[in-house]
């Protein structure tokens, strides 16, 4: 399904779990305003969720939960709706960055650890003397 105001690499799930929101709400014949009041959730992050844009929810952990009160005030089993959610963000996570590569490590002893040895066997041969 394309949507013609969103990128084309934009995720599959969040325009699922947005089709799934809207469907119900206008199924139900409620308005956004009184699902705005039903759950507390901004009318302007309940218009962002039903465009499919998660991202304006600010950050993933705000829009999961506004995306499961919306799918409890509206009926709806939240697990579907958030699964797609969190796929959605899943898909848009930057790659990992490639692990830094430490330099070997040299071999050779700590100066102070050298000192400390050295000062110690000379103590150990003026108290065997």
């Amino acid at each position: 399904m394309t949507h013609p105001t969103l990128p084309e690499s934009w995720p599959e799930n969040w325009i699922a779990a947005a089709t799934l929101l809207r469907c119900r709400r206008e199924a139900l014949g409620i308005s956004l305003d009184a699902l705005a009041d039903r759950t507390r959730v901004s009318r302007s992050h309940l218009a962002a969720m039903e465009a499919a844009r998660f991202d304006r929810c600010g950050a993933p952990i705000y829009a999961i939960g506004f995306a499961r009160a919306a799918a409890r005030a509206l009926e709806l089993a939240d697990p579907p709706v958030t699964s797609e959610v969190r796929a959605g963000y899943a898909e848009r996570a930057p790659a990992p960055a490639p692990a830094a590569v430490l330099p070997a490590r040299r071999l050779i002893p700590n100066l102070g650890i050298a000192t400390t040895a050295a000062l110690l066997l000379s103590l150990l041969s003026v108290v065997r003397s």
